[in-house]
């Protein structure tokens, strides 16, 4: 009861602008090409679960192998940039340049490359959250516990020692948070790849339905999209604060 409180108490704005937005759409009766009521959008996802379920799990499937793909490369260049401070800055900017560039541009060029495949969407999420772990870890590395850098040297500790046992603990914090940030914008980065190449999952069914004028299940697939990108937030939240309280 508690966390259910807590619930309401943060997303009253929303359930009330539900309210309004069932109410009005009830008292001006709009045809449904034009604008649906939530009760109708919610009615289509209860009643047809089989048709939300295959493209649910393509897009978290993709979210997920894309997210792991690109924090993955990520750490491993924050490493070799941790190594040399020279490659540390060139893949910094080489990042920066990746980060503003829209994912609404990046799409076409990488489709127009490799084709417009499910690879391509794999690849593109990969791309987009590869920027975190970079950052974030790569800030982590070097942000050690006060002379503790000292204490390796008079140990005379290799390099790879200093980076399993020294640098890389440090870090797990930062690491944490790219998690969390990366999680944030994977499933919104593989619905758009998908709308835009229609390869499969959520991103294709919002297409392929707004084509047919069926808004109803349009925005049922725009819904689940939202509570799957929450879960996996709440779900990487909840990893980041065990790993603060383990490595802090």
């Amino acid at each position: 009861m508690r966390k259910l409180r807590q619930l309401l108490k943060q997303s009253w704005a929303v359930v009330l602008l539900l309210a309004l937005w069932q109410l009005w759409v009830s008292l001006s009766n709009y045809n449904s090409i034009v604008v649906v009521a939530p009760l109708q959008v919610v009615h289509d996802i209860v009643t047809h679960p089989r048709l939300y379920l295959l493209p649910t799990l393509w897009t978290l499937g993709f979210s997920l192998g894309g997210l792991a793909i690109g924090m993955t490369a990520g750490v491993m260049l924050a490493v070799f940039s941790w190594r040399s401070r020279l490659l540390g800055g060139a893949l910094q900017a080489g990042s920066l340049v990746l980060l503003a560039t829209p994912v609404v541009c990046l799409i076409p060029i990488l489709a127009r490359m490799f084709g417009y495949t499910s690879r391509t969407e794999l690849l593109t999420v990969a791309l987009m959250t590869f920027f975190p772990g970079f950052v974030y870890g790569a800030a982590g590395l070097r942000r050690l516990p006060r002379r503790t850098g000292e204490f390796f040297q008079t140990l005379a500790a290799s390099s790879n020692k200093r980076l399993l046992l020294l640098a890389l603990p440090s870090a797990m914090p930062d690491l944490a948070v790219a998690l969390r940030v990366g999680t944030a914008s994977s499933v919104l980065v593989t619905v758009t790849a998908e709308y835009l190449m229609q390869t499969g999952g959520l991103g294709n069914l919002f297409a392929v339905t707004m084509q047919e004028f069926n808004l109803r299940r349009a925005l049922g697939a725009s819904i689940v999209a939202m509570v799957l990108s929450t879960i996996l937030y709440e779900l990487a939240s909840h990893a980041e604060k065990h790993i603060r309280l383990r490595f802090r």
